[in-house]
């Protein structure tokens, strides 16, 4: 893979989701619960039926089983094998929900399973054939309309709540966890182009969340907070996802697979390179016309409040009092 983009409509990559799907088969046993006090442990048979029969909240139990397993009593082969597993068979169905989408569960899946990077991967192209499936995810044909968000599809999906409300002070959880996702695994060669991509994506409401994700992301990208599960509750802009409080420092010291284990959840030349993409990309003119682009949408432009001024504060003018 020589090279790495986000690009409306262009999702999944067929090639790679039938590798996945070839290498990565369904353990022959069931998977069992991480949390039991009593004699008998719950295993999770329902996994050795078709998948297609399961409803989103019976595919996010067994996914939060092990990122909170590994967690907190570090890896075991039973829940490495059934994530593998789980990733290929689930992730075109990584826009469904139950709270959160599916999508979110397996990236906590997959950065508990690989807390220090791919190295040992269970066949030669698995780093490849993930970014190119989990990792364009976000990019799915069913989410765009041209260059535009299918408003409901991802990112925000409602306001349908007592408040009328969209929440756009946060970055959804499906954007936020593409967004590290991509961050830590991608090539180091391949980061700015990424990111150039990601910049280059005009939708309105991309726009919007982007700026909250780098407000909220910033204590990460500065390495003032080192791993998620670091970052402080209630804040705004929030950038957690599904139980991405799980992802702590111990999963890099446990991890089996025998990488150095990583200070932080992103690499350093990583964070280095989307910081300096940024600051290269706006200019005054650039930001201006990102915030005329943000006000035709008025609940963008009102549930976003203070938050461009801050972003402004901390990219545009970061030496200001």
């Amino acid at each position: 893979m020589d090279r790495f983009a986000w690009t409306p409509g262009k999702g999944i990559d067929a090639s790679a989701l039938a590798r996945l799907r070839l290498h990565l088969q369904r353990p022959s046993k069931p998977m069992g619960e991480a949390w039991f006090m009593g004699l008998e442990r719950l295993m999770f048979t329902e996994l050795l039926t078709d998948l297609d029969n399961l409803q989103p909240q019976e595919l996010q139990r067994p996914l939060v089983e092990i990122a909170s397993g590994i967690s907190c009593f570090g890896p075991l082969e039973e829940w490495t094998s059934w994530y593998h597993y789980l990733l290929g068979a689930l992730v075109t169905r990584s826009h469904e929900e139950f709270v959160e989408d599916i999508l979110e569960h397996l990236v906590t899946g997959f950065m508990a399973v690989y807390p220090n990077g791919i190295q040992d991967a269970p066949y030669a192209r698995f780093r490849e054939d993930a970014l190119l499936t989990l990792g364009c995810a976000i990019m799915d044909s069913q989410c765009w309309n041209g260059s535009e968000i299918v408003v409901g599809s991802i990112l925000h999906r409602s306001n349908n709540n007592p408040n009328r409300v969209w929440c756009w002070w946060d970055a959804s959880g499906d954007f936020s966890s593409s967004m590290f996702f991509c961050m830590k695994y991608l090539p180091e060669s391949l980061i700015t182009n990424w990111f150039k991509s990601v910049l280059a994506i005009p939708s309105s409401h991309w726009r919007a969340q982007l700026i909250a994700w780098l407000v909220g992301a910033h204590p990460m990208l500065t390495n003032q907070v080192q791993w998620p599960s670091q970052m402080k509750e209630g804040v705004r802009p929030s950038v957690s996802w599904a139980w991405s409080h799980c992802l702590r420092p111990e999963l890099a010291t446990t991890d089996r697979n025998g990488e150095t284990p990583m200070a932080s959840l992103l690499p350093d030349a990583s964070r280095d390179a989307v910081l300096q993409t940024v600051h290269d990309y706006f200019t005054e003119d650039m930001f201006i016309e990102w915030l005329s682009s943000i006000s035709t949408v008025p609940y963008l432009e009102l549930e976003l409040a203070e938050i461009p001024t801050t972003f402004e504060h901390l990219y545009l003018r970061p030496n200001s009092a």
